[in-house]
């Protein structure tokens, strides 16, 4: 499966995303599209075999304009927009002076040669108006006749007709001319595009910068250094970092020291000290003196960009309220074009000279931006947000269930503890064994366990093994020639009822060794505890250990604890809360709680987890820290605060509006005023969540 993430820069709305899902839907080996109209993208999951082009071309055929870049062309069509917005600001200075003196003739008297000269003069800077400014409204309203109706239908509508009017007015010399009205209404409205597009790259500013590493590198080789470009570097090259660079791809450590910053992958503030064989991350900052370092991955399969797809993923999939929000704007532009004519028609029965204005009004008032971006808006705010403090979702409507939890199911190792245990020491049970075999068994065994604690061991050289299983919850059996080794906990391995933090090695269903390891808990971990039962949580630490250890760290923490819990007992845990009404987040990072991470309300994991376990959950925190936890909870209260705000926003605006401007009761540039600032507000109240 391959993921390809296209701009597109003129998609403003719902009708338009829906427009290129069925233009996609139709090209054989898509999968899957995702839309976030605050962000003008579409991420689509499609076969390997599928070229970029392909979707280029169907997409470029449903109306629209499509990139694969990113940032210089966001940053050219903000250009181009400028400048259209600059020409529409100096006509309309120009067009509301000539406007002020055609109203006061209007009440005091005017000569009629004056008269047509104003309304020349206005015509004449209404033109570059209508000719570049309003240009980015026509050409998508004539999209709409080969893809659909769009939110510039109405809007180009409302410009055109007053355009046509006026210059009927003025070369019969009969009417009410609207130059002022048009030049205002595009002037505001390419105001609002632009306020929006600075907004939408302020939310994606993060993006990017998780997503820009280094262009060149330069590797290792027989005739000394050489400068290549990142996408020909291979595993198992060997490059040079120097000082101040920033690291290409994720590697290993060759040198005997370096010292990196990872605040760009984990939002970790602190410089790290890195040994010889030490992991390197791509997109992080050598802030030591230059190192050499062999590859571990190609520039494309670098964990940042991993997080960088997730991020994407998670950021342009529909919340529920998003995708309820989109159904009622698709429907809201067909409406609009009705009343707008029903208002018209009425009008003229009523008092004719009123009902061009009237209808104009609620053709430009009523357009539902602002109810379209009232989701997104907010939602990429929180990302981005959440992000800088080392969170990354997978799943974007987690984000609105975070925001309901009251229980907190956190497991102990490798999540209130650190992700480095470390073997004590080790003690012989059986004396036909030497401390040297066992450990090397133990380590050979361990290779293949995900559980926090088999990284205290290491491979000490080849052990022959067949059969190998990894039970769940347990430990790990095989077969090393005429024995079955086993490894795990102390019931697992026939050693009793140990209630000490230990791992045994059994052979033949005999205890041969035992192994202590420590287990340091994280610095924060009593604070995020804290700070998530003053939010109304309650923090539970479920754990598959002995009770003593579980104790002794519950006891430090100030929480309530599970000890010896397999993964069919967290689940019917889990499984008891949720039928007492209790909505969960369950955090874990081993393969025993892939089955509560699966049947919890919202599921958490940290980077360092299996892959297995990672596709479970909703959410990745990148950081070493806990005290993220709570700040995922508060920022989610506030997004979905902040998103209901912006929902009643919207509705209210256009319930209130529509009838004031179809009563006649609003002027034409109040109603562009009104729409430009609706969906204005709309994102700048989604940058709260930034702040």
């Amino acid at each position: 499966m391959t993921v390809s993430t296209i701009n597109v820069p003129d998609m403003h709305c719902s009708a338009c995303s829906g427009k290129i899902r069925s233009a996609l839907a139709s090209l054989s080996g898509v999968e899957a599209t995702y839309f976030n109209p605050s962000r003008r993208q579409v991420l689509i999951e499609h076969q390997a075999g599928i070229a970029a082009l392909d979707l280029l071309k169907r997409i470029e055929d449903a109306g629209f304009t499509p990139v694969l870049s990113g940032v210089e062309f966001h940053d050219e069509q903000q250009k181009k927009l400028l400048k259209r917005l600059g020409i529409a600001g100096l006509s309309m200075m120009q067009v509301m002076m000539a406007a002020v003196a055609l109203y006061s003739g209007a009440f005091t008297g005017m000569e009629e040669g004056y008269r047509r000269l104003l309304e020349l003069t206005s015509l004449l800077f209404c033109i570059p108006v209508i000719a570049y400014s309003a240009m980015p409204f026509f050409s998508g309203a004539l999209k709409a006749f080969r893809t659909g109706i769009n939110m510039d239908v109405p809007i180009a509508l409302a410009i055109m007709i007053a355009f046509i009017a006026s210059v009927s007015a003025t070369i019969s010399g009969n009417g009410e001319v609207y130059y002022d009205s048009v030049v205002m209404f595009t002037f505001l409205l390419l105001g609002a595009r632009y306020i929006d597009s600075r907004l939408q790259q302020r939310f994606t500013s993060t993006r990017h910068s998780l997503a820009h590493l280094p262009l060149r590198a330069r590797r290792l080789g027989a005739d000394g250094p050489e400068l290549i470009a990142v996408t020909d570097i291979h595993t198992g090259d060997h490059i040079w970092v120097g000082e101040g660079e920033q690291i290409p791809v994720d590697g290993a450590l060759v040198s005997s020291a370096a010292i990196t910053d990872e605040a760009v992958l984990s939002g970790e503030s602190d410089w790290i000290h890195k040994a010889q064989g030490a992991a390197l991350w791509a997109g992080t900052m050598n802030r030591g003196g230059g190192f050499e370092m062999t590859t571990t991955a190609t520039f494309d399969a670098s964990r940042i960009a991993d997080i960088a797809a997730l991020a994407d993923r998670a950021q342009l999939e529909r919340t529920p309220v998003a995708a309820l929000a989109d159904r009622v704007a698709a429907w809201f532009i067909p409406a609009i074009l009705m009343l707008a004519t029903a208002t018209f028609c009425i009008w003229q029965l009523i008092d004719p000279t009123r009902a061009l204005v009237a209808g104009l009004t609620v053709l430009v008032v009523s357009c539902p931006c602002a109810l379209s971006l009232a989701t997104p808006a907010a939602l990429t705010a929180a990302m981005t947000r959440l992000r800088d403090a080392g969170i990354v979702f997978t799943r974007s409507a987690a984000l609105e269930q975070v925001a309901g939890i009251d229980y907190a199911l956190i497991d102990k190792t490798g999540t209130l503890t650190m992700h480095e245990p470390k073997l004590d020491s080790s003690t012989l049970l059986n004396e036909r064994y030497s401390l040297e075999q066992c450990l090397a068994l133990a380590g050979a065994l361990q290779q293949h366990s995900a559980h926090p604690y088999a990284r205290a061991f290491s491979l000490t050289g080849p052990v022959p093994l067949d059969n190998v299983q990894v039970v769940t919850g347990k430990g790990v059996t095989a077969d090393w020639g005429q024995h079955l080794l086993r490894i795990g906990s102390a019931q697992f391995c026939n050693a009793g009822d140990d209630t000490d933090r230990a791992v045994y090695l059994a052979i033949d269903n005999e205890p041969c060794c035992r192994f202590w390891i420590s287990d340091e808990v994280r610095a924060d971990a009593r604070e995020a505890v804290t700070a998530l039962r003053d939010l109304g949580i309650t923090p539970i630490m479920l754990s598959g250990d002995a009770d003593a250890p579980c104790r002794e760290l519950a006891e430090k923490l100030d929480i309530a604890y599970l000890a010896r819990q397999t993964p069919e007992s967290k689940l019917e845990y889990l499984q008891r809360q949720s039928a007492a009404g209790h909505r969960t987040l369950m955090i874990g990072d081993g393969i025993n709680d892939v089955p509560v991470l699966a049947g919890a309300d919202v599921s958490a994991t940290v980077l360092e987890a299996s892959d297995l376990v990672k596709s479970k959950a909703d959410i990745l925190f990148l950081t070493r820290r806990l005290t993220p936890l709570p700040e995922l909870i508060r920022t989610a209260r506030r997004t979905l605060q902040i998103t209901h705000q912006n929902l009643f926003w919207a509705l209210a605006y256009n319930l209130t509006a529509i009838p004031i401007a179809a009563l006649g009761w609003m002027p034409p540039w109040l109603a562009a005023l009104g729409m430009a600032s609706s969906s204005t507000l709309v994102m700048f109240n989604a940058t709260r969540i930034l702040r």
